[in-house]
Parts: C-alpha cells; sequence; structure tokens
C-alpha cells in the first residue's frame, strides 16, 4: 500500500518541508487532519510524522549521527511541540528572540556543527513568522535562518513552496554597553536605556538652542553673501565619513580553496561518524579538520590522500575538537554517495596551491565573515558535470599550480552532484 501524507493547507508547513527535502515516497494530499498512512498504520503527530519520514529516506542521518545527537533532537523536537506549534505568535516571538536566539549565539545549527532534521524542523515553523525575526532583537536567529534558506531550501529548489525572505544582515547593531548613572543622580532610574536612545535624546535636546539661537540672528537680516548664520553654519559642517564600500571583487574569489595532504586521521572519541584530520595546506603546521565521513572512507583510503579544502571558514567546535576548515566532497543527488575531489592530476600539484575561477579572480577574505554570507551564496552553485569535473556555475575550479599550468578538479563517481 503506498503511502499517504495528508496536511492541512495552511499549516504544517514543516511536515511538507521535511517530506520534499528527504524525497519522500508518500503522497501528499491536503486535508483537514494530519495524519501519515505508512505501511498499514495511521501517524497523526508531527514530530511521529517527522521521524518516520525521515528515517524511511536516505537521508536518515537527519535524525542524529549517534546516540547522542538523537537525544538532542528528541529534546528540540518536544521544544517545537511544548513552544512553537498551538501556542500564541507573542509565545512565538518571545522564543526567537530569547531561547533560540540565545542558543545560536556561538552555534552555527542548533546541534553541533552540521544540518539535523531540527534545523528543518524549526525553519518550516518560523518561516511564516520570518518578519517577526528582527535584526535588532534576534540577530542570531535572522542569521540561521537566513543560513538554512539558501543551504536548505535554494540548494534543494523549493523556493517555489518556501520563497525565499528578503534579509539585510548589515545592520547588525553593536553590543550596547549599559549607561551608568552618575551619583546622587535623581533619575537613576533610566540606567537601563540604550547609549544609541540617549544619544539621540542629547541630539534632540542639542538641536533647541542652536535652532532657537539661529533663528534670534536671523532677524538681524542677512549676513554676508545673504546668507544667515544658519545656513554658514550649515555649509561650514564637515560631511560625516562614508560608510565602508563593497569592492567589486567576485564573490567566488573570497574563499579560499586550497589543495591540502592528509598527513593523519582518526576517529573522533565523541562521535562515531566523525574523523579528526591533520591536512597540510602549505603552512608551517597541519590544519586541525573534523569532517563526517567515516560512513564514507575508511581511514586507510584517508591517509596521505589529496583533498581540497575550504580555508578560511570561521572555526567551528565538532563535539569538543575545534575544526579549522571544511574538506570538499561531492555529493549524489539521491544520497547514495559522497567523494572527495581530487586533482585530475595529482602529480602536478602540492599542498597550499589554491584554486580559482578563470575571469573571476581575485584575493581571498583571511576569514569569511558570517554576516557577507559568502559562503553560502557560492556553495550552491558549486557541482560536478556530466565528466565528474568540478565548476562553479558554468566553468571549472582550477588549480594554480606551481608551474602556472590550471589543473581541473573532479568527483571519482558523482555526475552532476551537488559539491560542499
Amino acid at each position: 500500500m503506498a503511502a499517504v501524507l495528508r496536511i492541512p493547507e495552511k499549516n504544517a508547513s514543516e511536515i511538507l518541508l521535511v517530506s520534499k527535502l528527504v524525497q519522500s515516497d508518500a503522497k501528499v494530499e491536503t486535508s483537514n487532519d494530519l495524519v501519515l498512512e505508512l505501511d498499514g498504520e495511521k501517524i497523526d503527530t508531527p514530530n511521529s510524522i517527522i521521524k518516520a519520514l525521515v528515517s524511511k529516506s536516505k537521508k536518515a542521518e537527519l535524525l542524529g549521527a549517534d546516540k547522542a545527537e538523537q537525544a538532542q533532537v528528541e529534546e528540540w523536537l518536544s521544544f517545537t511541540n511544548q513552544s512553537l506549534r498551538g501556542v500564541g505568535k507573542k509565545e512565538i516571538v518571545s522564543n526567537i528572540e530569547k531561547k533560540i536566539n540565545d542558543h545560536l549565539s556561538n552555534k552555527t545549527y542548533f546541534i553541533n556543527n552540521h544540518l539535523t532534521i531540527v534545523d528543518v524542523v524549526i525553519f518550516g515553523l518560523l518561516f511564516s513568522h520570518s518578519k517577526s525575526i528582527k535584526v535588532t532583537s534576534a540577530p542570531n536567529t535572522l542569521r540561521w535562518f537566513d543560513l538554512i534558506q539558501n543551504t536548505v531550501v535554494k540548494a534543494n529548489n523549493l523556493t517555489q513552496d518556501f520563497p525565499l525572505v528578503e534579509i539585510n544582515l548589515d545592520d547588525v547593531p553593536e553590543p550596547a554597553a549599559p549607561v551608568v548613572a552618575k551619583k546622587g543622580d535623581k533619575k537613576g532610574g533610566d540606567v537601563k536605556a540604550a547609549p544609541a536612545a540617549a544619544a539621540a535624546a542629547a541630539a534632540k535636546d542639542n538641536k533647541k538652542p542652536e535652532a532657537a539661537a539661529a533663528g534670534k540672528d536671523n532677524k538681524k537680516g542677512p549676513v554676508e553673501g545673504g546668507k544667515s548664520k544658519k545656513e554658514k553654519k550649515k555649509a561650514e559642517k564637515k560631511p560625516a565619513a562614508p560608510a565602508p564600500v563593497e569592492t567589486d571583487q567576485p564573490v567566488v574569489s573570497r574563499i579560499d580553496i586550497r589543495v591540502g595532504l592528509i598527513k593523519s586521521v582518526k576517529k573522533h572519541e565523541g562521535a562515531d561518524s566523525l574523523y579528526v584530520e591533520e591536512i597540510d595546506i602549505g603552512e608551517e603546521e597541519p590544519r586541525t579538520i573534523v569532517s563526517g565521513l567515516v560512513k564514507w572512507y575508511p581511514v586507510e583510503e584517508m591517509e596521505n590522500r589529496i583533498v581540497f579544502v575550504v580555508a578560511n571558514l570561521k572555526p567551528a567546535s565538532m563535539r569538543g575538537v575545534k575544526s579549522y576548515g571544511m574538506v570538499l566532497c561531492a555529493s549524489a543527488a539521491d544520497g547514495s554517495a559522497v567523494e572527495l575531489l581530487a586533482p585530475v592530476d595529482t602529480s602536478k600539484v602540492k599542498p597550499g596551491d589554491r584554486v580559482f575561477v578563470e575571469g573571476q579572480e581575485g584575493e581571498p577574505e583571511k576569514v569569511l565573515n558570517p554576516k557577507k554570507k559568502y559562503w553560502e551564496t557560492v556553495q550552491p552553485e558549486l557541482h560536478t558535470d556530466d565528466n565528474l569535473i568540478a565548476h562553479y556555475g558554468d566553468k571549472p575550479l582550477l588549480v594554480r599550480t606551481a608551474s602556472g599550468e590550471a589543473i581541473q578538479m573532479k568527483a571519482a563517481t558523482v555526475k552532476n552532484g551537488g559539491i560542499k
């Protein structure tokens, strides 16, 4: 009997997103009630439906790479039931600004440093409340929301059901220092006011005497070439310093991708699905990099292997081990294969050689600014073609070698796969 997923038209968007992301075989129908008919059983609670859809798919790892992660997934799914479903908008906004924003203050994803079903579900639940995610009150939530809409929704061609939300992260405010009241100040009750508000109030008050003085002087008639003192003062006022201008540098050139040589590799002590590698990328010391490749490669196939490393990502802690980069892999569309990229001729490259796109060269950032979303912009355009060659858009990724020869990058068997 074919599986059927019945979803109410105006809610359960998170379940629709999960179903489409994991490419569930269940036929989706509109209904008044939420229910999944699977293997002769009717499942009618949101989280049970989500877990059933994912566990039956080729993306079951989204439920957690090990028992510890699976426990965290259960905990967060329980949170969604209690705090994001069947509650008022006020409570949802409060959770966006407090619990969720605080949790994401030092995290890229909800659990460890990779995508889980928790990110997908919470994104789906918050999608209709995206206008309530303010840059001033929930910058971490907003940053995460933008990441998920690019790496999950856009990268998997799901924008028809979940249109991209326009987000500007450039206006994230600096943390405000508290205003300290002077001793004996009767207005000490106002010490919680933000400095910006205090400055604005001061500016407003300061304008009044200046305007009054100018008005008084203007009664005497024009001065110096017919200009009033107010006009003269305005003309003499120094212009504000211009805001930093974003250069026209191609965004792909900001990503520092280098040839790396894996010097050593071992299993992560706290996560069965992760390797901890020491990779030579042409620096004085090898980089420690954590990768989720245990499922795809035995240790002996990882050692002394030439790989490609994204070298200027912000360092991130993965189950207690700080990772200083990411190895690039090609992934089959159906999730059946993940392959490390390699040069077409390993004899012509060395650790530290940089990758470029012809006609889009530039100096890479030292460390990618998460607010600028450079990697999130580039990554969806990375892919392999019919001939296994790695591309950015319609142009091949090339290694600039010491001899000046440009060497292409390739996957072993994955054609037309994404790269990340």
